[in-house]
């Protein structure tokens, strides 16, 4: 399809990621089932395709696209110079990931570089950035939930019922006071639990989550941290971070909002072993904490097994 406009491609961006939010795109779905178009895949096999592939929807929608989106809403930089590194670090990606299954994201990602020049304004140009960003945070969401993680149970460690060696520091702990209460629900799980915000320690994030409410979105299970889980939100939020926690430290119910791995939702239902820092969100009350280890155990099996649909939903209490 051509465009004749910045506006025409974002209306067209916007359009189909209203069409991916609740629906399995096309794309996964060719990945999954064998039935690219292009065959694209050596020998006949297609996981090698789908492997480098899905890899890479991960790395463009997190580390490049909502870089550019900090880098567009930077005044400092002008558009001139904002297009330079847009394209530079736009093509590689986009290019190859229209080869290998993504051919619609890929055609989009040619014409908003095509079109952007054209924007009337800086405005303009950050709406077109922030929509496609979502975009390609949705396609990761379905990605990431319809690879083949279950492959995984044959690279096993030589003694996996072994714990893994803790670096939790409990004294380094984020301590929630009682900020704006909201309402997870997991469905078909059954589940609910209540949780405060953390309204004080970063009240510019827990905005734009406000904001965004009320909205349903995929569970995913983590397959490095822990026992941990996440969700891709529909939103964008570049509000300044005030308090960090060590995701080895955080208490079982603590809530991470990650903006720089594609805008996720993350709670957290037992031990985990990652000593990186995330965004402190909030905390499940701790009458309801215990609730997580049914939803964790579920969403590990939808994750790794069977790949049932499970919905968080979040809302106001």
């Amino acid at each position: 399809m051509e465009y004749g406009s910045l506006g025409e491609v974002v209306a067209a961006v916007r359009a189909r990621t209203a069409a991916i939010m609740n629906r399995e795109p096309d794309e996964i779905r060719a990945f999954r089932t064998g039935t690219l178009e292009n065959k694209a895949g050596s020998y006949g096999q297609y996981f090698g395709t789908w492997d480098i592939a899905a890899g890479m929807m991960r790395d463009y929608s997190m580390y490049t696209w909502y870089p550019l989106v900090q880098i567009v809403e930077n005044e400092a930089i002008s558009l001139a110079q904002f297009q330079f590194v847009l394209d530079s670090f736009d093509h590689p990606y986009s290019n190859y990931l229209r080869y290998s299954g993504f051919p619609e994201m890929g055609h989009l990602a040619f014409a908003l570089r095509k079109w952007l020049p054209g924007a009337s304004s800086r405005a303009e140009a950050v709406a077109a950035v922030r929509a496609f960003c979502m975009y390609t945070n949705r396609l990761a969401a379905w990605s990431f939930h319809y690879f083949p993680w279950g492959l995984g149970k044959q690279f096993t460690y030589a003694n996996p019922e072994e714990p893994a060696p803790s670096m939790a520091d409990p004294s380094r702990r984020v301590h929630i006071r009682d900020g704006r209460r909201v309402r997870l629900t997991w469905e078909p799980i059954g589940v609910s639990v209540d949780a405060w915000l953390a309204s004080r320690e970063n009240p510019e994030l827990v905005q734009d989550i406000l904001a965004a409410l009320p909205f349903s979105i995929i569970q995913d299970h983590a397959v490095v941290t822990g026992e941990s889980i996440y969700a891709w939100t529909p939103l964008l939020s570049t509000a300044p971070i005030r308090v960090r926690e060590r995701i080895c430290d955080a208490p079982k119910g603590r809530i991470r909002f990650s903006q720089s791995t594609g805008q996720k939702l993350i709670v957290q239902y037992g031990p985990t072993t990652e000593d990186l820092a995330q965004p402190v969100l909030g905390e499940v009350v701790p009458e309801h904490a215990d609730r997580l280890d049914l939803v964790g155990r579920k969403v590990w099996e939808s994750t790794f097994e069977t790949k049932e649909l499970i919905w968080l939903t979040v809302a106001l209490a």
